[in-house]
């Protein structure tokens, strides 16, 4: 009866000893979620579009019209962290440039085009964004997002 009484206290033990250490080691590895730069007014909703469209050429390799998940992205809370498969880094720089007279998507900045939006629509003081990879490896990614106001 002694050595059933032992058994289950070092049975539980064992089983307080590995849930510390896998909450230890969750912890260590937090996801990095950082932004700097101008972003505009719709600031929140400039950078969950970025990130959104970041993680889909981070996981996936797609670009451009390739990206069809994001464009409720602006209003979802959800976007507001790090998604990337198998990385934990997440940057967004955001840059204001100068107007573009043609209505065109400003210039990508960084060495691999992500996408375009017209945030809020085609119209008047709404910002264009362009979002483009500046670095990116097994850490995660370091995306530049380039806007005007039309």
């Amino acid at each position: 009866m002694r050595s059933s009484v032992f058994v289950l206290r070092l049975l539980v033990a064992s089983v307080a000893a590995c849930a510390l250490v896998v909450g230890t080691a969750e912890s260590a590895q937090a996801d990095v979620y950082e932004t700097s730069g101008d972003f505009s007014w719709q600031s929140t909703r400039v950078e969950r579009l970025a990130d959104c469209a970041a993680t889909e050429w981070f996981n996936n390799s797609r670009v451009g019209s390739q990206i069809t998940d994001c464009s409720t992205a602006g209003s979802n809370r959800y976007w507001d962290g790090v998604h990337l498969a198998a990385a934990d880094y997440l940057e967004l720089i955001g840059e204001r440039v100068p107007y573009q007279a043609d209505q065109a998507c400003p210039p990508a900045h960084g060495y691999a085009y992500i996408k375009c939006y017209y945030v809020g629509g085609k119209h008047r003081g709404n910002p264009v964004i362009t979002i483009a990879t500046e670095s990116s490896g097994y850490g995660g990614i370091t995306a530049r997002v380039t806007w005007y106001y039309l």
